[in-house]
């Protein structure tokens, strides 16, 4: 290790010298700065494979390079690889020619495998091997004689190579730009750029309070993005899902939470909405949405004890002052004054309320908008459209403005490679990658403005909306990108209002397959859960829910996520049909029915958490039955309820089956028809009537024969009785009259 060390501190101590082309040299500060950098391990910028080696180059600073003065780049060599690097050279080359149109500039960064590097400026031996695992960064100063650039050399980007001799079997290439600079006088570019602000992706549709205090913390992940835009001439975009998540909270919002949303609501950016949870646009076009999707309603979510107001109460009582109104101690207001018994929630609307410079903005995927697609946002009040370079065919040169006029509203184009050189820059973990990136984007401008000098342009950049975590140079971006001569900073009003471009063609693009068909799906099961909601008392308890999830699902941020969507999406239909099915018939036949007329009954059971109000439609499915008019019911949460359907046996016996259909009082049918089958014996009725007839007639007869026999046998007693008492008939000379005998008398005659 002390060698390797050694090895390392001796790397490129080299002087700078003042020699023509070919002349080898290093200032005593790249000296300094390649022995204190070696060995630090960073990203590799500029590697098309992270098993191989990689160069970067870029120029020292963004100042412009003005004639007369030396060219200073910074060269950064990545080693990823088990082995050593050892001796070599490395070379640095100008283009030949400057890079006047923004093909040029690609086509002279994207080439770098071309032998065509222009003028070799300078060689720089290196004096030390490069270790496995290390990254060193190499200071060369080109000195202004070598550069062979003048006063006669039109201002503009210009293109440098880096190479990296190492033995026979190793060579690495990087490719850079910086801009020449005359003091002319020039027409700078007008830039507006965009920034999304908005969260990982997720389903829920509000960010759970623990997660709103990760990213609105000091280095959480919307106080960085806030941080780096805020108050600068950036239009913010942001995510409406993100002012409710805060605000539906109340009382229980995180501290940072608050304070993250005050700060937005004081800043002097231009804000205008995404769609809620960022959910795409075009994406609900294409698969068949009837308009752009919203929230439905927050109140299923609201807490209204969260929102509880302290209410002063006057009173004059004090301590030990007696009661005089009739007011017990235990009922009288607190010493204090106060009770907090005012509860005032919020209103979805309130949840959304905010202070947009514009309302009237779709932001879709990057070119995935179709023709179709425009009148679907113009039908829902977005008449302005953020639209990639891939969505739209337009002249390279000069340059357009980034406004157009669409088939169905206005466009706002954004330069996609400039937009990508900005975001490299603000995502960038090194400096070194940083360096590049901004000196393509100065590049970028320069070409632009020294294209047509006498027209001003008017461009759109945005940053993407994935936002890693180490993500915290969009300040040192955009202030980087303020201190270019060649580029003045311009609102989205002034975006939007400048002429627009003329011969550019709106070029349709399409969602691929693998999207629409979920989401497809998505759509149709709201459609269906709106369709079951009727059941219930409030049905916004379901669809309100259901189309928050929804719009999360349709966020942007998924569409990098292939795998991690579908499941998502898997898990929120399979929830959703539970909901479907929660209500059902669990009659099951077979049903003996005996006699023409009878209650038919029928089991129905309910596992949804709130109570549910059904129709029950029983058809039979031959003329066997007849059965009676539907039944409106209400079966309590989690519960089974039996109730009975008359029916009527028509046509005689027979199998029947019974289908039984539950609706909503709206009439839409829940879930399949339950067959029932039954067995009909209407004859049975018949027989068994006449055999409870001669039942009954048995009964009454067998009564009867009783009734005789019984007064036939109290006669007989009677009789005999009277034979008995006959003696003590009274004397025919009495003066009293014969006393009448209680029952007739059968007189026998005597011979």
């Amino acid at each position: 290790m002390p060698r390797v060390a050694a090895l390392l501190g001796l790397l490129l101590a080299a002087s700078s010298v003042m020699l023509p082309a070919g002349a080898l040299g290093l200032t005593e500060a790249g000296a300094n700065t390649a022995a204190n950098t070696a060995g630090l391990a960073t990203s590799l910028p500029a590697a098309t494979d992270a098993s191989e080696p990689s160069l970067t180059v870029a120029p020292a600073g963004l100042a412009p390079l003005r004639p007369g003065e030396d060219l200073t780049v910074s060269v950064t060599i990545a080693n990823p690889t088990s082995a050593e690097i050892g001796l070599g050279t490395v070379d640095i080359y100008l283009a030949q020619r400057a890079l006047t149109t923004r093909t040029a500039l690609e086509d002279w960064l994207a080439d770098a495998e071309s032998t065509n590097r222009g003028d070799l400026l300078v060689s720089v031996p290196t004096t030390s091997a490069i270790p496995a695992g290390a990254t060193v960064t190499l200071p060369v100063t080109v000195p202004a004689a070598s550069v062979s650039l003048t006063a006669l050399n039109n201002w503009g980007a210009r293109g440098i190579a880096a190479t990296l001799e190492a033995g026979s079997d190793l060579q690495v290439e990087g490719r850079g730009t910086f801009v020449w600079f005359l003091d002319d006088e020039i027409t700078p570019v007008n830039l507006s750029v965009l920034m999304p602000i908005t969260v990982p992706e997720g389903s829920a549709g509000l960010i759970p309070a623990i997660a709103l205090e990760s990213y609105t913390s000091a280095a959480g992940l919307l106080t960085r993005q806030l941080d780096g835009v805020i108050n600068r001439p950036v239009a913010i975009a942001i995510d409406p899902m993100i002012i409710a998540s805060i605000r539906i909270l109340g009382s229980s919002a995180p501290a940072s939470a608050l304070d993250w949303l005050s700060r937005l609501d004081l800043a002097s950016n231009d804000i205008f909405p995404l769609g809620y949870a960022d959910a795409d646009p075009a994406l609900q076009s294409q698969a068949g949405a009837a308009a752009v999707l919203a929230p439905i309603s927050f109140d299923p979510s609201i807490d209204p004890a969260l929102f509880t107001t302290p209410t002063a109460t006057p009173t004059d009582a004090t301590e030990g002052t007696e009661q005089t109104d009739g007011t017990d101690a235990a009922t009288a207001p607190p010493a204090d004054g106060t009770t907090t018994d005012t509860v005032t929630p919020p209103t979805s609307a309130d949840l959304l309320a905010w202070d947009y410079t514009r309302t009237d903005i779709a932001w879709p995927g990057t070119g995935t908008v179709a023709r179709d697609d425009l009148d679907f946002f113009a039908a829902s009040g977005l008449t302005t459209t953020v639209l990639s370079e891939t969505n739209v065919n337009r002249s390279e040169i000069p340059t357009p403005n980034a406004v157009v006029a669409l088939p169905s509203g206005t466009g706002l184009v954004t330069d996609d490679a400039l937009s990508d050189a900005l975001h490299t820059a603000a995502m960038a973990t090194t400096d070194a990658t940083w360096s590049a990136a901004m000196a393509e984007v100065a590049s970028r401008l320069a070409v632009v403005s020294a294209e047509d000098p006498s027209t001003a342009r008017t461009l759109v950049a945005s940053f993407d909306r994935g936002w890693p975590e180490s993500a915290d140079r969009v300040g040192q971006t955009l202030e980087a990108l303020s201190g270019l001569l060649w580029e003045t900073p311009a609102t989205l009003q002034a975006a939007l209002g400048a002429p627009p471009a003329a011969g550019v063609d709106f070029d349709s693009g399409a969602e691929p397959d693998s999207r629409l068909g979920p989401v497809r799906s998505l759509l149709e099961r709201e459609a269906q859960l709106t369709g079951f909601s009727s059941v219930l008392a409030d049905p916004v308890t379901v669809t309100a829910p259901a189309r928050l999830e929804l719009l999360s699902l349709l966020s942007t941020s998924w569409a990098d996520q292939s795998v991690s969507w579908q499941d998502q999406i898997t898990t929120s239909l399979a929830a959703s049909a539970e909901t479907l099915q929660s209500v059902t018939v669990t009659t099951r036949g077979p049903v003996q029915v005996l006699g023409s007329k009878v209650p038919f009954p029928i089991t129905l059971n309910n596992t949804f958490d709130q109570s549910v109000t059904v129709r029950v439609q029983v058809i039979p499915s031959n003329g066997r039955l007849i059965v009676g008019s539907d039944l409106d019911t209400t079966i309590d949460p989690n519960s089974a309820k039996a109730i009975t359907i008359p029916v009527s046996a028509a046509i005689g016996n027979g199998d029947v089956t019974l289908r039984v259909t539950l609706f909503t009082p709206a009439g839409t049918a829940l879930g399949e028809s339950a067959p029932i089958a039954v067995n009909v014996r209407a004859d049975w009725e018949g027989v068994g009537a006449a055999i409870f007839a001669g039942l009954v007639v048995a009964f009454f007869g067998f009564g009867i024969w009783r009734n005789i026999v019984r007064r036939r046998k109290e006669r007989a007693e009677r009789e005999a009785d009277g034979t008995a008492d006959s003696a003590e008939l009274p004397d025919p000379g009495s003066d009293s009259p014969p006393t009448a005998p209680p029952y007739p008398l059968t007189v026998q005659p005597h011979g």
